[in-house]
């Protein structure tokens, strides 16, 4: 799939110096998290960004030219007990997540606007524990997946009313099935 990028953006991926950077925004029951790559406090778009540096992790991100609904899963190790308690609670299936990739100019700050790697809605946090570390892994799938689930939705009259309680529309349909049309047949 084609995107626009900012011309100063992609005249640093050209650049002979390059300082990529990746910003994760994942959304939850209390607002956004918003982390990137780096180290320390990030602003940008009038939001502040927290530094995951060596702790966050991402999956590759894939891109078929099929109609394919692609994932990705963040991770984040070195985790406290109460962070876990806190995306455990937090974290809500179907909410938005995305990435963004960018590049940093000598001056610290954004080169041009950040191009959009992914993006999808999020699955249910996993916590793996062990001896050595914690890690929080939180997959977000494309908006293509909901295309491989199944649909429960019946188009009956009772169907319609429970989820549009004074909707009539379906109310004639069992007469409809059984009942002979004449179409295109003069009436004399």
């Amino acid at each position: 799939m084609t995107r626009d990028i900012h011309a100063d953006l992609a005249g640093q991926f050209t650049a002979a110096s390059l300082s990529p950077l990746v910003l994760c925004q994942i959304g939850t029951a209390q607002g956004d998290v918003r982390m990137w790559s780096g180290i320390g406090s990030l602003d940008y778009a009038g939001e502040t960004w927290l530094g995951g540096g060596d702790f966050l992790g991402i999956s590759d991100v894939t891109e078929t030219a099929d109609v394919q609904a692609n994932g990705v899963t963040f991770s984040l190790s070195g985790v406290s007990p109460d962070l876990v308690d806190m995306a455990l609670r937090q974290i809500r299936q179907g909410l938005p997540a995305q990435i963004l990739i960018a590049a940093m100019g000598d001056d610290g700050a954004l080169v041009g606007e950040p191009l959009q790697g992914f993006s999808g809605k999020t699955d249910v946090p996993v916590v793996t524990d062990d001896a050595t570390s914690c890690v929080i892994g939180l997959t977000a799938e494309n908006a293509l997946v909901d295309l491989e689930r199944a649909r429960t939705r019946r188009y009956t009259d009772q169907d319609q009313r429970a989820e549009y309680s004074g909707d009539l529309g379906f109310e004639f349909v069992p007469r409809l099935q059984e009942m002979e049309i004449s179409w295109g047949q003069g009436l004399g």
